[in-house]
C-alpha cells in the first residue's frame, strides 16, 4: 500500500508533468523561428518525404490488463525525431520519460525508442496514422513491483495529425506502452505494464 507520505509527491509529479507538457507544446508552437518552416516551394506535411521534425509530446496511461499483482499510471512526456521516408512513412526516434505510479516505491523511467509512423488516410489538413516502436529503458526503481530496472518498451499508436500553421503541426491520439523484462531475471520476476491513455504532441520542421 501507499503511504500518506506518498501521495503529495505524486501530485507534485504530476502537476509538474502537465505544466511541462503545456509549456513544451506553447514553446513549440510561439516560439518556432521562422528559419525552421519549411520553404515555399516544397510541401508542408508531417509525412512530407526528407523532412526532419522535432517532437514534444506528453502521454497519460492506466494500466488497462495485466499478469502481476499490482496496478500502475505511467505520466509521461518525450522528446523525438521523425524523417519522411516518402508515401506517408516516417521514421521516428524516441526518448520518452516516465514517472510510473506503482506500489511503493513509485519509479521514474528513461527509455530510447525507434520506429515508423503510418498515414492510412488523408483529408485535406488531416491524416490518420499508425505508429509502432521497440526500444530500451531503465528505471530507478524495479517497475513494475517484483521486476526489473532494465526493461524493453513496445509501443503503438492510433491518432490524427492536423496543421497548426506552416512548419508546425499537432498530434494526437491513443497510445499502448507494453514495459517487460521479456524473462531475463527468470519467468518468476517479468511481470508487465500494459498500459493505454491519449497522447498529443507538437511536431516542427527544422
Amino acid at each position: 500500500m501507499h503511504t500518506a507520505r506518498n501521495v503529495p509527491n505524486r501530485r507534485t509529479m504530476r502537476s509538474t508533468l502537465a505544466h511541462g507538457a503545456a509549456r513544451l507544446a506553447v514553446l513549440a508552437l510561439l516560439g518556432t523561428p521562422l528559419l525552421a518552416q519549411p520553404p515555399a516551394h516544397e510541401p508542408d506535411d508531417a509525412f512530407a518525404k526528407g523532412a526532419w521534425h522535432r517532437e514534444l509530446g506528453g502521454h497519460v496511461a492506466i494500466e488497462t490488463w495485466n499478469y502481476n499483482i499490482s496496478h500502475e499510471t505511467m505520466y509521461g512526456g518525450s522528446v523525438g525525431l521523425s524523417y519522411g521516408l516518402g508515401k506517408g512513412v516516417a521514421l521516428v526516434l524516441s526518448a520518452p520519460l516516465y514517472f510510473i505510479e506503482q506500489r511503493t516505491p513509485d519509479a521514474w523511467l528513461l527509455g530510447f525508442t525507434w520506429g515508423a509512423r503510418w498515414r492510412v488516410l488523408e483529408r485535406k489538413r488531416l491524416s490518420l496514422f499508425l505508429e509502432g516502436e521497440v526500444g530500451v529503458s531503465r528505471a530507478e526503481h524495479n517497475a513494475p513491483p517484483n521486476g526489473t530496472r532494465f526493461n524493453y518498451l513496445a509501443l503503438g499508436s492510433v491518432g490524427l495529425t492536423t496543421r497548426l500553421r506552416r512548419g508546425a503541426h499537432l498530434l494526437a491520439g491513443v497510445k499502448l506502452v507494453h514495459v517487460s523484462n521479456n524473462g531475463l531475471a527468470g519467468r518468476a520476476r517479468n511481470p508487465d505494464i500494459e498500459a493505454v491513455g491519449p497522447r498529443i504532441a507538437v511536431l516542427t520542421r527544422f
